[in-house]
């Protein structure tokens, strides 16, 4: 198999990485106080997010804040959105930020290049990433998007380096398709419905915005990413020791929201709307709480709630994620325990989910 055309997708997101690693922190506030250190009695911590624009996918994290668990657990939080995950690997790997949550691609293919980062507690439960096209497509497989157009959020995205990593393992390089950048929410659907591309290589919550905008589409399967892990909350080996109670407090509040999200969904996106008003739209009240539902349930599936596992990494997942990447040359194999802890899992469910449960059955 030749490995040369997929390498070269993501040469120069790690060279990016690398350079990030040895220079000050360029997204952090001037002036503002060194991690870690007091203010007000809350623990400030910067948190980068891999997401182009908030959504219902990310209504948890909305949670997290306006319900006050970050408060509860003594962190004053400040989130700043990454288009891709490479780019919120960057702020964790140069210091701009305490921790960020990302997708397995920036981490493992870092690996190799000593930026030392490492996941403590998981976040997408499953694989996110799939190649699929529109019912009534003449595309029936990979091999058929030949000389197709793939939409894409941004060609430095995940989801563009699955789609070439998707096509390396078919046997073809990578001018065998035209990756187009769409961004997000309603750029996506016109592109789709236009014809402006013939195929999407999104993650699993924006096909269902997709989906919710009345465009069903068909997933083209992919072998080597059935069962695997998706990513999660990702910091330094050195945070892992110095801030330990700090991110396992972050962790905990991030496990009280996903508990609130599921016990009342609906409350969930109301916080949403609340932080980020831009993420309402203009339908109305009820189709849009209907649909910013039916996007949260996605990333609530698979969560662990039954065992109160929250924030479990599951090895055997994750070890297929990096036989996914292996296969396809972006990475040398290794084991997924070289870039995961689970020390952190019991603190971070040491909570009472009826106490939570309770909270969300009052917000109405």
């Amino acid at each position: 198999m030749k490995t040369r055309p997929a390498m070269k997708g993501v040469s120069g997101a790690v060279a990016i990485m690398c350079a990030a690693a040895t220079l000050s922190a360029c997204g952090s506030d001037s002036g503002s106080a060194a991690p870690g250190a007091k203010s007000g009695g809350l623990t400030p911590v910067t948190f980068a997010m891999a997401s182009p624009s908030w959504n219902a996918g990310y209504a948890v994290m909305a949670v997290v804040e306006a319900e006050g668990f970050y408060k509860q657990e003594g962190l004053k939080v400040k989130t700043n959105l990454f288009p891709s995950a490479t780019q919120a690997a960057q702020q964790v790997a140069g210091g701009g930020a305490d921790l960020g949550l990302m997708t397995v691609e920036p981490v493992a293919i870092g690996h190799d290049k000593d930026l030392n980062l490492s996941y403590f507690s998981s976040y997408w439960a499953k694989w996110i990433y799939s190649l699929q096209v529109p019912d009534g497509s003449d595309v029936k497989s990979i091999a058929d998007l030949k000389g197709k157009k793939i939409g894409v959020s941004a060609v430095a995205s995940s989801g563009a380096t699955f789609a070439r990593t998707a096509m390396e393992l078919n046997g073809m390089g990578e001018n065998a398709v035209t990756l187009v950048p769409i961004g997000a929410g309603a750029q996506q659907i016109n592109a789709i419905k236009s014809g402006q591309v013939d195929a999407l290589a999104l993650w699993d919550i924006q096909y269902q915005i997709v989906k919710n905008a009345g465009v069903t589409m068909t997933p083209l399967p992919v072998k080597e990413t059935a069962d695997a892990w998706g990513g999660g909350f990702a910091t330094t080996r050195k945070n892992l020791k110095a801030k330990k109670d700090v991110l396992e407090r972050f962790g905990r509040a991030v496990a009280k929201a996903f508990v609130f999200a599921k016990a009342n969904p609906e409350a969930a996106i109301r916080d949403l709307w609340k932080l980020h008003p831009e993420t309402r739209g203009s339908d109305p009240e009820e189709k849009a709480l209907a649909d910013g539902v039916k996007v949260l349930q996605v990333r609530l599936d698979g969560q662990g709630f039954d065992d109160k596992t929250l924030g479990r990494i599951d090895e055997a997942a994750f070890n297929r994620s990096l036989d996914f990447m292996a296969s396809a040359g972006l990475i040398k194999k290794f084991p997924a325990k070289d870039i995961y802890t689970d020390a952190m899992f019991k603190a971070i469910n040491d909570f009472s989910y009826d106490d939570v449960n309770k909270q969300a059955e009052s917000a109405g």
